[in-house]
């Protein structure tokens, strides 16, 4: 309240003292009908109503969901959200819910219309627009206030029979309100107040899509601040941050009573699409609703989930009718037989979600996986390493042919290597004195693959070294001439010639666990192991790196002391080089396991 004094204008809020006098001095007739005293001649609807009643539904669309912005706030101090608004004798089971924005609303139970109003132009705060509606078998009136101006539907005349989930109108904040939303309640009997528009005591009602407090909505800042009301103690959200944003957003389960309708004309079924034309492809298709259809869009079955393939298209090409184009690579590397269907809004909120589904064939949704081939890292060695570049058009890789031939030559007179997809480089290994050309295509996960460069032309090539340089630890040929390999501290050396091998000898203190790994340093070095008892002729284990610039793990458990023998061998016959160096080590291991955890 505001009132004049001699020092200017005083605000007063319900929790100050002298709230109650200058309350109670106010003409009736001078207040709005939610805070005006209880009417003598009114019955006391609580007495009337036992029970609560059930059957009521949260008043939008099923899927949405709205912020509960007031039920006891109303009879509370919450200046900022503009309560109190009304009494706990009419608002103690009346409900707020808000948006950011005006939101469709659906009648939360049957009724007739008794009254109605939408010509208040919004955010008027002095006319309310609202509709009333009566359910006869329960003789309750529903009330739903601060309409938008022209929103309620011609037909919705005094005695229009109105089905649960019809809609009626959309939200705003007309008359006594101070954010957009609807006042909803339910009334045994109604009356105008002052700003012409219906108002009584509202009663006990539950909501048959609201999971707490036995149908009763509450907010996290109710059921913290202000006393418990029949029992409901539980919020939507976090109780230790009551104003959390995120807190109280109730989802309805209030199913549309007229879902839209439509038929998707294009792609017929059968069809096949995209034969080499791309990843687009053309849709139409019709829709109608009782209100006004708000979009529609094409769907598309992917894991045996209807999938939306984007866009959402909002304005129709003539009354009705939807033409539009829908890139199917943006819903995934679709391949053969699609089933698609079309999807519909409406102004309400409803979804028909895949109306007059057909199959159709779909011939690669996405273009080829692309890739280019670096230039040759060569080094002193006959191996090489090769990368390259990727670009993935929607579809992911299934892998890479690399085809190399002798220089000069043809590509049949070489060969094929299929490389992993999560690969992006390799090594190759050549013939000493020789030059390679090479070329690379991708293939993705639908087998499709990549064209080859124009010209039957090469990417990148290589010449291989026909000689190396030994390393200084020359001659270590036999086991006569094995160089010490002690624990724990690295030993080196290089693959030239070809074919050579190195020996190398250690001792073992005590039995255990040992491990000797041979890490590939450069020039895409990779070795063979075999380590030999004392005479260095019994074999007593060996292991071998997977390919060319791997590395290699040999794991033994000696069943006693002594001196082995280790034998380094190259991979492969023909890789050697002064660069292809690799790096022993041996170390002394110990298992160690995850536990299980079961349940």
């Amino acid at each position: 309240l505001a009132r004049r004094t001699a020092a200017g204008w005083q605000i007063l809020l319900p929790a100050d003292a002298a709230w109650k006098e200058v309350f109670a001095s106010l003409p009736q007739q001078s207040l709005p009908s939610e805070i005006q005293p209880l009417q003598a001649n009114v019955p006391d609807d609580e007495a009337v109503t036992q029970a609560p009643l059930t059957g009521y539904y949260l008043p939008y669309a099923a899927g949405t969901a709205r912020w509960m912005e007031g039920s006891i706030s109303h009879f509370q101090s919450i200046p900022e959200l503009g309560y109190p608004s009304c009494s706990i004798d009419y608002c103690r089971y009346a409900y707020d819910f808000t948006d950011l924005q005006p939101f469709p609303l659906l009648a939360s139970k049957e009724g007739y219309v008794v009254s109605s109003r939408d010509s208040c132009p919004d955010g008027s705060p002095t006319c309310t627009n609202y509709i009333v509606l009566h359910n006869r078998a329960e003789g309750t009136y529903q009330i739903y206030l601060h309409l938008a101006y022209g929103t309620i539907p011609d037909k919705l005349t005094p005695g229009t029979f109105v089905q649960r989930g019809q809609y009626i109108g959309d939200s705003d904040d007309t008359g006594y309100s101070t954010s957009q939303h609807v006042h909803f309640m339910v009334t045994n009997s109604i009356w105008t107040g002052k700003g012409g528009y219906p108002w009584g005591s509202s009663i006990d009602i539950r909501f048959a899509d609201v999971p707490i407090n036995n149908g009763i909505p509450r907010n996290c800042y109710e059921v913290t601040r202000f006393p418990i009301y029949d029992g409901a103690t539980e919020c939507l959200g976090n109780k230790l941050d009551p104003r959390n944003p995120a807190n109280d957003w109730y989802v309805s389960g209030n199913v549309g009573a007229f879902p839209p309708t439509g038929s998707l004309t294009r792609p017929t079924a059968g069809e096949t699409l995209l034969q080499g034309t791309g990843s687009v492809i053309d849709v139409t298709a019709t829709a109608s609703d009782d209100v006004r259809v708000a979009a529609v869009g094409l769907v598309v079955r992917v894991n045996d989930q209807w999938v939306e393939a984007a866009p959402k298209v909002t304005a129709p090409v003539q009354a009705g009718l939807y033409d539009w184009d829908v890139n199917l690579c943006s819903v995934g590397p679709l391949n053969g037989a699609v089933e698609l269907a079309l999807r519909v809004w409406d102004h309400e909120g409803n979804v028909a979600s895949a109306l007059s589904p057909r199959t159709v064939q779909v011939t690669h949704a996405c273009p080829p996986s692309a890739s280019q081939l670096r230039a040759a890292e060569v080094f002193a060695s006959t191996a090489v390493r090769l990368s390259w570049d990727v670009v993935d058009h929607g579809a992911g890789f299934g892998g890479f042919e690399l085809q190399w031939r002798p220089e000069p030559g043809n590509w049949q007179d070489g060969g094929m290597i299929f490389i992993p997809a999560q690969r992006r480089s390799v090594w190759f290994v050549g013939e000493p004195g020789n030059t390679y050309a090479f070329r690379l295509r991708a293939l993705d996960i639908n087998g499709q693959v990549e064209e080859w460069p124009a010209g039957d032309s090469a990417e990148t090539f290589a010449v291989i070294p026909s000689s190396c340089q030994p390393d200084l630890n020359e001659p270590d040929d036999t086991p006569a001439q094995a160089r010490l390999l002690n624990l724990g501290e690295p030993a080196g050396g290089s693959l030239c010639g070809q074919s050579n091998p190195d020996w190398f000898r250690f001792s073992i203190s005590q039995p255990g666990n040992y491990l000797v790994s041979a890490f590939s340093q450069s020039g895409g070095a990779a070795v063979r192991l075999r380590l030999y008892a004392e005479d260095a002729v019994t074999e007593l284990g060996s292991a071998a790196a997977p390919a060319a610039g791997e590395n290699a793990y040999l794991r033994f458990q000696p069943s006693s002391a002594g001196v082995y023998y280790l034998k380094v061998e190259p991979l492969l016959p023909n890789l050697f080089g002064t660069e292809a160096i690799y790096q022993l080590n041996l170390w002394e291991v110990q298992d160690t396991f995850l536990p299980l955890i079961s349940r």
